[in-house]
């Protein structure tokens, strides 16, 4: 059940991981198209009084001539430099409006005539449909009133047109006050500044972007960004949005000045793992099975561990008990021996042959102790060489014939070989006899008077 629940919150917080990584590509394309915006004025701010007229009168220096040329606003193509500008106009004091595009002054009463032709047709058209525009607004005709005695030397913005943003300011033109402004239609410019923008911020699955302004009134545009085989970015713009593409909403934004009345919403599908995601749960699958696997195989190794080291405890008092008892045997007969406290030669002699019995003890325990040591090491290995069997009759007599006259035991050692001479054992000699003290050793320690009354066993 617990690896259950981690894979479950595991795949809970790629999930999450993945919201916020849409919301954080949200946020730079809101952000990314505001910082756009804001550039768009600061340009605009920078443009030359002098283009709203359509003619501008350059003066030459050199031939010190005035030269008369067409402002670089009457070109069609400066007014399509960015999708969405409608075109420039300007107006004076006593209301009369005209525009870069057309020579002369435009009012109700102006109408194309079929004498122009198609180029100056465009152009008349245009000037006369910002015209029409600026009508509609009731803040330009309020300054107007007025006769433009506001003061706005960079452009503001006046959106009392739907659908427009007008942008303005009111400047001094040869001690005459002049309204100079442009037209943006707002769903075109917003439509291809996304479509640039998003090009560049890529998502991972298809993504809905609806341009939403706060009056409920006017109608929203949405955006759908889709990859196609390719692996290639794919806008299409929609009037009706796809339910399925708005089950999860991503977030809803705010723009800035000047489109500070519109909001961008993001929304997608159900967030469906990336490959990368997949793998990633699939390689935490694998090691948590592997961490379940090691941690049953360190649990094993600790009670293994565990009862080594009961063992090792129980050894270590055992030895320290063996230790201790010859060394303070030891210990005491020496101190009556140096103190002069023996007199007679008798008691000294039995007392060195104590200490000596008693030291014989003590390494045969530290023999015992190194050869456990050894044994417990995988690189131990034995040298073995052949041996007379005479010989290794002689180290058992040698080795352990003190230990048993001490214990009062009886060291009995018989062969099925008449020459013993002639019979060769490969064997190591220093192995075999630690194999011996250490049997002979075990026999006597743990021989029990109490229980066992036969004495002839005692061999």
């Amino acid at each position: 059940m617990l690896y259950v629940y981690f894979f479950y919150k595991g795949f809970n917080q790629f999930e999450k991981d993945l919201l916020l990584e849409y919301q954080r590509k949200a946020e730079k394309v809101t952000a990314q198209l505001n910082l756009k915006l804001f550039k768009r004025s600061v340009f605009d701010n920078a443009m030359s009084t002098l283009t709203f007229d359509y003619y501008q009168h350059i003066y030459n220096p050199l031939n010190k001539q005035v030269t008369r040329v067409k402002s670089p606003l009457s070109t069609p193509e400066y007014n399509e430099r960015f999708t969405g500008l409608i075109g420039y106009f300007q107006i004076d004091q006593q209301g009369e409006f005209n525009s870069p595009v057309w020579p002369e002054t435009i009012n109700n009463t102006v109408k194309l005539t079929s004498d122009d032709d198609e180029t100056a047709q465009k152009r008349k058209n245009l000037a006369i449909k910002l015209y029409q525009i600026t009508s509609k607004s009731k803040e330009l005709k309020t300054l107007i009133d007025d006769k433009l005695s506001a003061d706005s030397k960079t452009f503001a913005l006046i959106s009392d047109v739907p659908e427009y943003l007008i942008f303005y300011r009111i400047i001094q033109v040869n001690k005459t006050k002049k309204l100079q402004g442009y037209f943006v239609d707002i769903k075109r410019y917003l439509n291809s500044r996304i479509k640039r923008i998003i090009k560049i911020v890529q998502f991972d699955t298809a993504i809905a972007i609806k341009i939403q302004p706060n009056n409920t009134l006017s109608d929203s545009t949405f955006f759908i960004y889709e990859t196609n085989a390719q692996e290639q970015a794919e806008i299409t713009q929609t009037k009706q949005l796809d339910a399925q593409l708005n089950q999860l909403i991503i977030g809803s934004l705010d723009l800035r000045w000047p489109f500070k009345g519109y909001k961008l919403t993001y929304s997608t599908s159900k967030l469906e793992l990336t490959t990368s995601a997949i793998y990633s749960l699939s390689l935490m699958l694998f090691l948590m099975a592997g961490i379940i696997l090691g941690c049953y195989g360190f649990y094993r190794t600790g009670v293994k561990q565990l009862k080594l080291a009961e063992q090792r405890l129980n050894f270590v008092s055992s030895v320290s008990h063996e230790l201790k008892t010859p060394l303070t045997s030891i210990r005491m007969y020496s101190e009556m021996l140096k103190s002069g406290m023996v007199p007679s030669e008798e008691y000294k002699a039995e007392y060195y042959e104590f200490i000596h019995s008693e030291s014989e003890r003590l390494s045969r325990l530290i023999d015992n102790i190194l050869q456990l040591s050894k044994l417990s090491q995988p690189q131990h290995s034995v040298d073995p060489k052949y041996t007379k069997l005479s010989i290794l009759t002689d180290i058992i007599r040698s080795k352990v014939s003190s230990l048993l006259i001490k214990s009062d035991f009886q060291l009995n050692i018989s062969n099925d070989f008449e020459q013993p001479d002639r019979v060769m054992l490969l064997v190591d000699i220093d192995a075999f006899s630690q194999v011996v003290i250490n049997i002979t050793d075990n026999a006597i320690k743990f021989f029990d008077n109490e229980v066992i009354q036969d004495e002839s066993r005692k061999k």
